[in-house]
């Protein structure tokens, strides 16, 4: 399936080449994915469309669509949506993916914050807040008593993970980490996310990434752009852990899509938007427990 290229004379032109922290190593695919960045080339696999069509979606050159698809197919090479597996999904919002999981077997503890904490956030607002299960299933991607028996529903501050979310086969999150007050915050919680697994587990999360400066960034306590310093940090910090983070792809990508950018007011059809002065996209990162 060709899904229609965005009218990119109205976008702004980004010149990722001048970015020396970016990597000029092969473009990262969906057909072996890894740790990378959202590209235009991972839209045109045919898997993507695959995965658009369990999660009743149309395809579309969005970041956001990618992410959903991204954790599918990095979950999906690992083994882990499969009958039986155990998943614990982090500020979940109303996405499709609990409903989608358990259609395919595993079961799902999905998490959110509180609604009064969703509410002083402006989440609920903007309705990107779970309150109850049935938010979770909306779109009918799973049937509706499979569904209930196979998904849970929790409040969970992502800043303080109860102890007894232990013993999961994977766990994930979309674009959920930024908003966690700090960069700080967001590491913290990636690496606490680890101790949810089981040896042999998969941590699968997106975030926003700086395209724009490997020092320079956002630190709000609504969002944080990570650089790929602070990615590197992490991959640190995770093998101290005895676990391992799958490589990063960084290359930024060179179609036409991949060197323009979105400013406000933002529509759904771009890969890279532009805030302050930083243009920051989508990446997706893999964590394995050993």
């Amino acid at each position: 399936m060709v899904i229609p290229t965005p009218n990119i004379e109205a976008l702004k032109v980004f010149r990722p080449e001048t970015m020396s922290f970016l990597s000029k190593t092969d473009p990262p695919t969906l057909s072996a994915v890894r740790s990378q960045l959202c590209t235009a080339d991972q839209f045109d696999e045919p898997v993507y469309a695959e995965w658009c069509a369990r999660l009743k979606q149309t395809p579309a050159h969005n970041r956001k669509q990618w992410e959903f698809v991204y954790i599918c197919e990095a979950l999906s090479q690992r083994g882990m949506l499969a009958t039986g597996k155990r998943g614990l999904g982090f500020g979940v919002g109303k996405e499709p993916l609990p409903a989608l999981f358990a259609s395919l077997g595993c079961n799902i503890v999905a998490t959110d914050l509180d609604p009064t904490a969703a509410a002083s956030s402006d989440w609920i607002p903007s309705s990107q807040h779970a309150a109850q299960l049935s938010d979770l299933n909306e779109l009918n991607i799973c049937e509706p008593r499979l569904f209930s028996d196979r998904v849970t529903f929790r409040a969970e501050d992502m800043n303080q993970i109860s102890a007894d979310l232990v013993g999961f086969d994977f766990t994930w999150s979309a674009c959920a980490f930024e908003h966690l007050g700090s960069i700080r915050h967001g590491l913290d919680f990636f690496l606490n996310s680890l101790k949810c697994l089981k040896p042999g587990g998969v941590a699968v999360h997106t975030t926003e990434f700086n395209l724009s400066s490997n020092f320079s960034t956002i630190e709000a306590h609504n969002l944080v752009l990570f650089r790929r310093f602070d990615i590197e940090s992490l991959a640190s910090k995770v093998r101290q852990l005895g676990c391992e983070l799958v490589p990063v792809n960084y290359n930024p990508g060179d179609r036409a899509i991949d060197r323009h950018y979105d400013i406000p007011p933002y529509n759904n059809t771009h890969l890279r938007i532009h805030l302050d002065r930083f243009i920051f996209t989508s990446i997706g990162l893999i964590a394995i427990k050993h």
